[in-house]
Parts: C-alpha cells; structure tokens; sequence
C-alpha cells in the first residue's frame, strides 16, 4: 500500500482532463472521505453538490471568473457552508452526541446544564459574533473535508483542483450571477457556495509535478516560536 504521506507529498493541482467519465462508485468514495471529516465541535457545517450537467458547469466556470478547465471537468463539486449547522435545535443534537464521546477526555460536564449554556459562549457558538465570523469558520471547518476529499480522489487516481477565485458571499464578485446559480442549485438561503472542486481522470499530458513547498523548519517550531523542531 502507499504510504500516506507519499500521496500528500505527490499531490498536485490538475486542470487538465481526459475524457473519461468518474463511475458513481469512486465518486461516491471521495464524497464519502469529505463526509467523515473531523469538525470542530461535531457540527459538520458542509453540503456537496456534486455536478456533471455541461450547462450547469458551463455556468460554474463564470462563476469562476471564467476559468476554462472547469467545464472541461468530469465533475465539479460546490462546496457548501451550511449556516443552519450552528442553529439552535442543531447545535444541541451535536452536543448531546458528543457528551458520552468527550466528557471524560476533556473534562467538561456536557450535561443539559452545560450545553445550554454554551449556546451563550463564543467559544463554543461563533455565530453569536455575526456573520463574519460563522463564516470563516464556515470556511474552516469545509477546508477539513474538502483536504480529505482531494486525497481520496488521488487514491482513486482521480485529478483534482481547488478554485478560490469564485463569486460568493465572501468575495462579493458577480451578486446577480452567484443568485442566478444558487436558483439554479436548489440551494436554501442558509447554504453558502464557498468554493468549487474540479475532478477528472488526468489528461496524458497534464503536469503532475508537486508544487514546491516551504522548507519543513520555516513552518514548524518546537515549543516556541524560531525553535527548531
């Protein structure tokens, strides 16, 4: 079996696809990865759509400024933040379901009491610091199976591409496209486009070299900042 961490060092960026269609066996496994995901405090704020209609991609594609792989994509995948995550009936099932999980390890109570109260806590409802916030937390937790999505279509041997450049709440680019889309989608009000995942088989002549990375000891520091691991 591969090791792990040579499929993350192998990793790379691929826009450019060959004709072959993903079978819904393997896309359901790279949908599936995101799915298990870990999420900060269970709540699992994400929703795939997972498309392959050529109008629909057509339409993605100026959603992303453009960019002429995506059409070209088997499938693309608009990740979504779900703001009903953090509601308040929702918020309650998750906790009640991680208190026989967590109680021992992290030493909190997780009575009715206790997750009650932390509806009222920043720490634990960053909703409470308006939509700016919940939204980079949005982002933060779907940026989690969005990681474990691309790795398991490289285990597949699927290609895939991560599109930041693309009319949303957060950029504010193209109001009148990102509605027209979102109507398109069936989306509810509370589900927020926050990027797009192109896959595809890659192309013969695609470039598959990794990307460069910094240097292990430029990002890691053992216990203090400028330490050496």
């Amino acid at each position: 079996m591969t090791d792990l961490l040579d499929e993350i060092a192998n990793w790379c960026s691929v826009r450019k696809y060959d004709n072959r269609s993903i079978p819904d066996d393997v896309l359901r496994r790279i949908l599936d990865a995101a799915r298990r995901a870990p999420s900060w405090a269970n709540v699992q704020p994400w929703h795939f759509v997972m498309v392959k209609d050529p109008a629909s991609k057509k339409e993605l594609q100026q959603l992303a400024v453009g960019q002429k792989f995506i059409e070209k994509a088997d499938a693309v995948i608009v990740c979504c933040g779900d703001m009903a995550a953090w509601g308040e009936e929702e918020r309650i099932k998750q906790m009640q379901q991680l208190a026989p999980i967590l109680a021992d390890d992290i030493g909190l109570p997780f009575d009715e009491d206790f997750i009650r109260k932390s509806l009222k806590d920043p720490a634990f409802n960053p909703a409470l610091r308006g939509k700016e916030i919940l939204l980079a937390r949005l982002y933060e937790q779907v940026s989690l199976a969005i990681a474990f999505m691309i790795l398991q279509a490289k285990h597949e041997g699927v290609g895939s591409c991560l599109i930041g450049a693309v009319a949303n709440d957060a950029t504010g680019m193209n109001p009148d496209l990102y509605r027209q889309i979102r109507r398109h989608l069936n989306l509810p009000e509370d589900k927020l486009i926050l990027t797009l995942v192109t896959l595809g088989y890659p192309a013969v002549d695609a470039s598959l070299k990794a990307r460069p990375r910094k240097k292990f000891d430029e990002v890691v520091s053992r216990e203090k900042y400028g330490i050496p691991f």
